[in-house]
C-alpha cells in the first residue's frame, strides 16, 4: 500500500497504518483502483492495530502472542494481505 501511495506521488506516513493516506488521496488513483481502496484501508488499519500484539503479546496482561491469536487469526491476516496485494497489482498492471 505504501508503494501504491508513492506511485501516485504521495509521501506515505512513517507508520504501519496507511489507511488515512489512502482514503484522503483517493482522487489520485485510477478509477479501477479506487473501488478497492476502502477495503484496503480497513485491512491496513486492522493489521496495524494487531501488529504489536502479534509480535510481542500483551505485556500488561502478561499474554504471549500465541495466547492472543490462533490459527484462524493467522489465516485471516494472510487472506487480507493477499487481498491487498491483488488490489495493488491492479494499480501496477498498466505499467508492466
Amino acid at each position: 500500500m505504501k508503494g501504491a501511495l508513492r506511485l501516485v506521488g504521495v509521501e506515505y506516513p512513517k507508520s504501519h497504518d496507511v489507511s488515512e493516506a489512502l482514503l484522503s488521496n483517493l482522487n489520485r488513483f485510477p478509477e479501477r483502483f479506487r473501488k478497492s481502496i476502502g477495503e484496503a484501508a480497513r485491512i491496513s488499519k486492522e493489521l496495524a492495530r494487531k501488529r504489536a500484539a502479534a509480535m510481542y503479546g500483551e505485556e500488561a496482561s502478561n499474554l504471549p502472542p500465541e495466547k492472543i491469536f490462533d490459527r484462524n487469526d493467522a489465516k485471516k491476516a494472510i487472506d487480507d494481505a493477499r487481498q491487498v496485494l491483488e488490489t495493488c497489482k491492479k494499480l501496477l498492471r498498466p505499467l508492466s
